[in-house]
């Protein structure tokens, strides 16, 4: 196998395989990235993890077809760190990857694997794939993902994404919050469909495009994600998820209005002092919210900040850390926080974003 490419297209498609690869892999393979060399200049890339995989495809120059495989990380770094320019990479069925630069100042020489050992990916020929607008669902993801912690597993460990007419809505919860986001969209489906997404899914989603269309499918095992010459798969979770909706408040008695960034100035100040379940009490009153923070070990701490707000004083505990990730994940001027009493969840929500509805929901703490 001979080909050469520019450096920079390699770096790019090689840089969407970095999150597949698992720092403890269970085959020594997993950690190594195939590369086919196909007739008419085809380079196609393929990765998995045996939960899910990724499958690209670049227009290079080839002058000898043939496959490998080789440590993907191994092979990014090499690459990003090569002048720029043609790279010339080749192998001769003996499993030793050259990697030249045009000028041959840079000669470096990897070692690899074969590629018919390489785990096969499933397919789909996508023929009756739903076609979803990029912009929209991953707007919706990056509402959702980051609820869901590394460590949660099975049902807790995704989030849940629900196709039904003219609507696709997304949910992911850590049994102390809850994340809820939808848009309207021709979706053109009969019978509604949900399916629980891994937060590693999730995160390859978001890397796989920034614009356009996004085709998904789904088999008896396996959902599809295909974004022009881009294909993920992903292992069905069979698992149930919660019944989120009995957690999100029919009403809420009182709101409170507050600017985003003047709340997420004062949450980092006042979260500089680090405690075992970082508490911070909110205290609503009339036009004004204060932050208070008690840390014996090192201290304390009271903001307050200008809101909008006409009810009855209400104080409550939060995990700062959960509000300032719903700060952190919005694009919105103004908030509306949304409370009955100091023992119920709280719902947080932008006011002015653009994009996909979302609700934000919080339950107190004990502080």
């Amino acid at each position: 196998m001979k080909i050469f490419v520019e450096k920079a297209k390699l770096e790019n498609e090689l840089r969407l395989f970095q999150g597949i690869f698992e720092k403890k892999a269970i085959m020594e393979i997993l950690q190594n990235i195939k590369l086919t060399a196909l007739e008419g200049g085809i380079l196609e890339f393929v990765a998995t993890d045996l939960e899910i995989g990724l499958v690209t495809n670049l227009q290079v120059e080839i002058k000898n077809t043939g496959s490998f495989t080789v440590n993907g990380k191994d092979l990014y770094d090499l690459v990003s760190k090569m002048p720029e320019g043609t790279i010339e990479i080749s192998e001769d069925n003996d499993l030793q990857v050259m990697i030249t630069n045009e000028k041959k100042t840079c000669k470096y020489k990897m070692l690899g694997l074969q590629s018919s050992d390489y785990p096969e990916l499933p397919t789909n020929d996508m023929a009756s794939a739903v076609t979803l607008s990029l912009d929209d669902f991953q707007a919706m993801i990056n509402n959702c993902y980051y609820v869901i912690s590394p460590e949660l597993k099975f049902n807790l460990g995704g989030a849940l994404m629900s196709i039904s007419k003219n609507k696709l809505e997304m949910a992911a919860t850590d049994g102390h919050r809850l994340a809820y986001s939808f848009f309207n969209a021709d979706t053109a489906v009969g019978e509604p469909m949900e399916y629980i997404l891994s937060r590693k899914t999730l995160l390859e989603v978001l890397k796989i495009g920034s614009a356009g269309e996004i085709e998904f499918a789904f088999d008896n095992n396996n959902l599809f994600f295909k974004h022009k010459n881009r294909v993920l798969c992903s292992r069905i979770v069979d698992q149930k998820f919660p019944n989120y909706k009995t957690v999100i408040p029919e009403k809420t008695e009182q709101t409170a209005v507050v600017k985003s960034a003047e709340l997420l100035q004062t949450l980092r100040r006042i979260l500089i002092f680090k405690t075992r379940n970082n508490g911070v009490v909110f205290k609503f009153s009339k036009n004004k919210l204060v932050l208070e923070r008690t840390t014996p070990e090192k201290g304390e701490g009271y903001d307050e900040i200008a809101v909008e707000y006409s009810g009855k004083p209400v104080s409550v505990g939060f995990n700062g850390n959960f509000i300032l990730d719903f700060l952190t994940h919005i694009d919105a001027e103004k908030i509306g926080i949304g409370l009955n009493d100091s023992e119920s969840s709280f719902l947080f929500k932008p006011l002015n974003g653009s994009g996909a509805h979302f609700i934000y929901i919080v339950m107190p703490l004990n502080i």
